[in-house]
């Protein structure tokens, strides 16, 4: 999913982001495994445009996908909040889903540690 520069800046400014502008990967770059309740709680919270939860989501993923890596757990209390957002909006969030997904990869060593729970929407 590309994500438009204008709203990459405005929500990495809402957020307090460290945001360069030279991120590749935002979602990625910017994931904070600390702030992922922060994160949920502004989905929930404010009357965002379209494109700025589409970022906000795949901001989220990736945090929730570099908590489970730190704590090396497979799923945590928030993942049920996670998954209800994601299956709410599922045909806008499609391409985000399938990304972390890995739908053709069979190898569990090449697998992100989100993706047996992506895989359940």
């Amino acid at each position: 999913m590309i994500l438009k520069q204008d709203i990459i800046i405005a929500l990495s400014k809402k957020l307090s982001l460290p945001y360069t502008g030279t991120e590749q990967d935002w979602d990625i770059e910017m994931a904070d495994s600390s702030r992922i309740n922060e994160f949920i709680d502004l989905y929930h919270q404010y009357d965002l445009a379209f494109e700025e939860r589409m970022a906000l989501m795949s901001l989220i993923v990736a945090s929730y996908d570099d908590y489970l890596n730190e704590y090396d757990l497979s799923v945590d209390y928030r993942w049920d909040r996670i998954r209800a957002m994601l299956s709410k909006d599922k045909r806008y969030f499609v391409e985000l889903i399938d990304y972390w997904s890995l739908d053709h990869e069979h190898d569990e060593d090449h697998i992100f540690k989100i993706t047996p729970l992506m895989r359940t929407i």
